[in-house]
């Protein structure tokens, strides 16, 4: 089952998703249908030793502004 990330055109709610093929998945917030799906990040190998970025403190537009967070990724 892929994970999706999905926004909802209807409260704004952004959220992921494990979704099977076959089904129509839904907001958890408000239970609206219309979503809006983007392109998930994978994670990433770190060799031993190295570490994860860490994400600066939130901007106004969502997210800290780091080039691997999204809008809203960083709550």
């Amino acid at each position: 089952m892929p994970l999706y990330e999905y926004s909802c055109q209807a409260c704004g709610d952004r959220f992921e998703l494990l979704v099977r093929s076959a089904e129509k998945p839904a907001c958890p917030e408000c239970g609206s249908a219309r979503l809006e799906r983007h392109l998930g990040v994978p994670a990433a190998h770190v060799a031993k030793g190295g570490s994860l970025p860490v994400c600066e403190p939130r901007s106004s537009a969502g997210g800290c502004g780091a080039p691997w967070c999204s809008p809203g990724g960083c709550q």
